[in-house]
């Protein structure tokens, strides 16, 4: 009984300390629906362009082409994919999907906010 009865004080206490901090810094529903549908917006248009970009290469040597590269990029404000770091056991591979990942753009990104995203490529054999 005690501890129900504390807990719900403790969590009324951390709701008016909430609450009290963003009253200092109001943020609108607009703005905030603005930010979101334009994070999701830059996030569909981030995996179309990878997905229009990065295929299977068909046209090397089958053997030399196979396994894993994993890529961590961000968007900058001109909306370019900025690869931070890739990693691959096959250089060739890892160099043909950074190839096709300078080629992606995005549209602008004013805010310049992009959470750091990772990403793995593997191509293997059907």
């Amino acid at each position: 009984m005690k501890t129900g009865i504390l807990r719900q004080t403790f969590a009324l206490l951390l709701i008016a300390c909430a609450m009290s901090t963003h009253a200092a810094n109001p943020v609108t529903a607009e703005a905030l629906t603005f930010y979101t549908s334009n994070s999701i917006a830059m996030e569909r248009a981030v995996k179309h362009q990878i997905n229009r970009y990065v295929i299977f290469p068909l046209d090397a040597d089958e053997e030399e082409m196979f396994g894993t590269v994993e890529v961590q990029f961000v968007v900058n404000t001109e909306g370019k994919l900025v690869v931070t770091e890739a990693r691959s056991e096959n250089q060739e591979l890892c160099d043909y999907v950074l190839a096709k990942l300078r080629r992606v753009q995005v549209g602008p990104n004013p805010s310049g906010l992009w959470k750091t995203s990772h990403l793995r490529f593997n191509f293997r054999p059907e």
